[in-house]
């Protein structure tokens, strides 16, 4: 590989900036606010449908879930006679309460986040 002579690389010119670089420079730079300030809008928009989606299923397991322990519930005392214990239903109860305050706590703060800061 060939090195490079970077004292012929001359730094007299770089002070000659016209008004017209100055307007270009700005405009350029307006041009980069402006996209960005779309692509946090893009993203922003994307966020919300896809916490509505993730809101939907979670609601959606949360009803599978209650619905199947209620039918253990049922069907333990009425038609299949599972003869399950006390323990083993306080447990089923518990967990399944547990778990429903916790998918809602999680579905709760991902709709309603706390800002990071001001920037974002």
């Amino acid at each position: 590989m060939a090195s490079l002579n970077l004292s012929q690389i001359s730094i007299a010119n770089s002070s000659s900036l016209t008004p017209e670089d100055l307007s270009s420079a700005r405009l350029q730079n307006q041009i980069l606010e402006d996209r960005l300030g779309s692509a946090k809008v893009g993203r922003f928009l994307e966020d919300t449908r896809l916490r509505r989606h993730l809101t939907y299923i979670f609601a959606f397991i949360i009803f599978l879930w209650l619905a199947a322990v209620v039918s253990i519930l049922y069907f333990n005392f009425n038609f299949l006679n599972l003869n399950l214990s006390e323990n083993v239903l306080i447990t089923l109860l518990t967990t399944s309460s547990v778990n429903v305050i916790g998918m809602m706590l999680i579905i709760l703060k991902n709709l309603f986040p706390k800002p990071l800061n001001d920037e974002e």
